[in-house]
């Protein structure tokens, strides 16, 4: 049950993000400076978020830059998150984009609530399967056969059971629905933050973590996309339902975004 448990707890490091973006932002709006700002917040529950703090902490400790610390910082930083920090330090607007990534990391743990009910009950229709399917040799008193099997079926489960969740919650989490979110959710922080529009596409389209959304607006021109509209450049864009597409064009024309909040609101509570 501890892998069960440590793979469920690595699904919750949206939550813990959120809060350590939050601390940040609260700290650094009180003039604290930033490795003052992790001294203070302490360690993080979340062994990736303190693995991020840890980082920033040694680094601006150094003297370095946020900017030079997330882009030394691998594989700790989403391409998400590394951009809009350092267009905020660039631009002066870190308090602004510590919130942004604030209210993205709690909108994506939200998420992963929903992808770990939607696991909660297979798992657990596993475990009792491999109990109840071979109860007949019981019943022909073949206690040891029984537990043998019984045994190796939970052992089985419990012992490949990371392995299981994470790759069932990747699974639930290429949906298109769920694809479609992450994109509008992404696309809205980014040009909200005020990168360039074709920067902002195709961040939007890495976080969406659908292979075929990505692979699509990587084709696209780099010219072709800064200069005509996010909706022709979305046109024909696999999972991307007209609804979609025409919220982007309306929002382009309205220059308010907060259409494509709402649309991801919908798809993460069902709409298909």
């Amino acid at each position: 049950m501890m892998r069960a448990a440590a793979a469920f707890g690595t699904m919750d490091d949206g939550r813990h993000r959120a809060e350590f973006y939050g601390m940040w932002r609260t700290m650094y709006a009180a003039g604290f400076s930033h490795p003052k700002a992790f001294e203070t917040m302490g360690p993080r529950q979340s062994a990736l978020t303190e693995d991020i703090r840890q980082w920033l902490l040694m680094g601006t400790k150094r003297g370095r830059t946020i900017t030079e610390v997330v882009r030394a910082g691998g594989k700790r930083f989403e391409e998400f998150e590394r951009v809009l920090l350092t267009l905020g330090e660039e631009s002066g607007s870190l308090e602004d984009n510590f919130r942004l990534l604030s209210d993205f990391y709690m909108k994506k743990h939200k998420l992963m609530n929903w992808v770990k009910k939607k696991m909660a009950y297979p798992f657990f229709t596993g475990l009792a399967a491999c109990a109840i399917a071979p109860l007949q040799l019981l019943f022909f008193g073949h206690e040891v056969a029984y537990l043998v099997i019984a045994g190796s079926g939970i052992a089985g489960i419990l012992l490949g059971s990371g392995a299981i969740i994470v790759g069932a919650a990747a699974r639930y989490g290429r949906k298109p629905p769920l694809a479609r979110a992450r994109m509008a959710r992404a696309l809205t922080t980014a040009i909200e933050a005020g990168l360039p529009l074709a920067r902002a596409v195709r961040l939007a389209a890495d976080a969406s973590a659908n292979p075929e959304i990505s692979g699509f607006v990587s084709r696209i021109g780099e010219r072709e996309l800064s200069t005509q509209s996010i909706g022709e450049s979305l046109q024909g864009c696999p999972h991307l339902t007209p609804e979609f597409v025409a919220i982007i064009a309306t929002s382009e024309r309205t220059g308010d975004f907060s259409g494509l909040a709402k649309l991801a609101d919908l798809y993460e509570d069902g709409f298909r």
